[in-house]
């Protein structure tokens, strides 16, 4: 995996943890340019949208997190909970 793109994936991490989604998302973005092949790049888009109460774009993220890892544990928990809720 490129080394700048996991670098801005651990940062998007980062602005999670640290409750800035908008920032998350801008970075995500920027990884999304390098690397658009990345399951853990559209969970972390689910989380940032999930938590800003953007339905629409979290479940369309882990849908795309589940479409390239159709394993993504979190990522089908994530979805299930926002289809049910």
């Amino acid at each position: 995996m490129n080394n700048d793109f996991q670098d801005l994936l651990e940062l998007s991490e980062f602005y999670i943890l640290s409750q800035k989604y908008e920032e998350a998302i801008k970075i995500l973005k920027k990884a999304q340019k390098i690397n658009n092949r990345e399951p853990k790049l559209y969970y972390n888009f689910g989380i940032a949208y999930e938590a800003l109460n953007d339905r629409d774009k979290a479940i369309n993220s882990f849908r795309q997190a589940l479409s390239l890892d159709p394993d993504f544990q979190s990522a089908q928990e994530h979805l299930n909970k926002l289809i049910k809720g």
